[in-house]
């Protein structure tokens, strides 16, 4: 009766966002899976009560006597009480959530936004502010968005001093927020950046420094695409201006490259009379929202997802990352090693990294927060590996981030086998991968979740 009060105790205590009644009601199915009384006899009503920070489970019964019923005593009384002492630690979560494409179908973008809401007012206990519970919201689709408050940010590359800023130009001295400037209103920068190459940076949370130009992050254009009367019997996904005669007069040298990479087609340009995206094409509309102690700002991050774009898990991966940890370019994280902090990310997508490798031309790839697989970001440059090359930095993100004592938590929503296998391997244990093959299952992966966040001990 002792072992089945404790497992009831300890059960309950993980349970947040539930009244005492709904609370007492659990405590009953758990102790009745544990004391089965056709074998261990009769059990009464369980009796629960909080008292600060400590649960107390009391339960009594009685248990059939064998000699003593010779003495007409065929029972005796018996009972345990248990007290659980729930110690809350303080939790810095990361929700890094797809919100591409495919989100939009079959009701997976609503699912999403109900489940992780239900987590984070019970985290709250539905009060809008917490003294423990930090959390951050990262949307993600082929690039994340930083938000456009970050334009004066000294780690945001805006002078065009790293390769990776001018790569897609046909000159290095440009400046990316000057072709906004140029585009007179028809775009604005709308937060995405580029992710960062190189072994000291690419794949990192290492902290950008103004006088190392290649920890800096180059903001996000995706280049106009060139015209498909420029290159004949190709077609390209983003072309949103007319590309003219691209610098010279010379037919012959208007070749889609050459067309792409002129800057100059961007100063009063004419649309497009089919233009698509424009310069922020895969960028997610919701910017992300840092670490935070208020229920606000979290629900409604959450509430204004939408979906759009392609898949780049390791760009989502690497912002909650950066946003957990304690250096530029989000600082509202604690320092790594802090006594009694949990840091977390919950990791939900629904299908496998995905550029469309080898298309879109002569780029080989769709434009997203790694650029072109042309230019060889994503393995080889014909764009053929580009999703296996995304698949492997998905695995060296989340290696490195469990190398910080970051848990992570995945949750793989209606995906194939091979990215059910990539995420189980990314999660911190094997029973920290969930898999939802269907939008139903969603609220309960998420409230088992904010359950394994918590920690319990017997007090007596």
């Amino acid at each position: 009766m002792a072992d089945a009060a404790d497992a009831a105790a300890l059960a309950i205590g993980s349970w947040s966002g539930l009244t005492e009644a709904e609370l007492k009601v659990k405590a009953q199915q758990y102790f009745n899976a544990n004391y089965p009384p056709s074998e261990l006899g009769a059990a009464g009503a369980i009796d629960v009560k909080f008292v600060g920070d400590n649960i107390n489970v009391t339960v009594s019964g009685s248990v059939p006597t064998t000699f003593m019923e010779l003495a007409n005593i065929p029972s005796i009384g018996v009972g345990a009480t248990t007290t659980v002492t729930r110690r809350q630690r303080n939790i810095e979560l990361a929700l890094v959530l797809d919100t591409t494409g495919s989100m939009g179908s079959g009701g997976k973008m609503a699912a999403m936004q109900n489940a992780a809401k239900k987590m984070v007012q019970d985290m709250f206990h539905d009060k809008p502010t917490s003294d423990t519970v930090k959390i951050s919201v990262v949307p993600f689709a082929a690039a994340v968005n930083v938000g456009t408050d970050m334009k004066s940010e000294n780690w945001i590359d805006d002078s065009a001093k790293s390769d990776i800023a001018t790569e897609d130009y046909d000159s290095n001295k440009v400046k990316t927020f000057d072709l906004y400037k140029d585009l007179q209103g028809n775009w604005d920068w709308s937060g995405c950046v580029r992710e960062r190459d190189g072994d000291d940076y690419e794949l990192t949370d290492t902290a950008p420094s103004t006088g190392t130009p290649a920890s800096l992050f180059a903001p996000y254009f995706a280049p106009d695409e060139a015209d498909d009367d420029h290159d004949e019997g190709y077609n390209y996904s983003n072309s949103y201006i007319e590309d003219g005669d691209c610098g010279t007069s010379n037919s012959s040298k208007r070749k889609a490259m050459r067309c792409q990479a002129y800057t100059g087609k961007y100063d009063k340009p004419k649309k497009d009379s089919y233009r698509a995206s424009g310069p922020n094409w895969n960028c997610p509309p919701r910017a992300v929202t840092p670490l935070t102690d208020k229920l606000g700002p979290v629900v409604s991050a959450i509430e204004e997802l939408q979906p759009s774009g392609n898949t780049v898990i390791p760009a989502g991966l690497l912002w909650g990352w950066r946003i957990l940890s304690p250096t530029a370019p989000f600082t509202e994280g604690k320092a790594y090693d802090e006594n009694e902090r949990v840091k977390a990310i919950v990791l939900l997508t629904d299908g496998e990294n995905s550029v469309s490798g080898g298309g879109n031309g002569k780029n080989k790839s769709v434009y997203n927060a790694f650029g072109y697989a042309r230019n060889g970001h994503l393995g080889s440059k014909n764009g053929s590996n580009a999703e296996a090359t995304l698949d492997s930095k998905t695995t060296t993100v989340c290696s490195r981030i469990k190398a910080k004592g970051i848990l992570i938590y995945t949750i793989g929503f209606q995906v194939n086998s091979a990215t059910q296998t990539l995420l189980k391997n990314c999660a911190t244990k094997d029973d920290m991968f969930f898999n939802s093959p269907s939008n139903d299952q969603l609220a309960s992966i998420f409230k088992d979740i904010a359950q394994g966040l918590g920690e319990l001990r017997i007090a007596q």
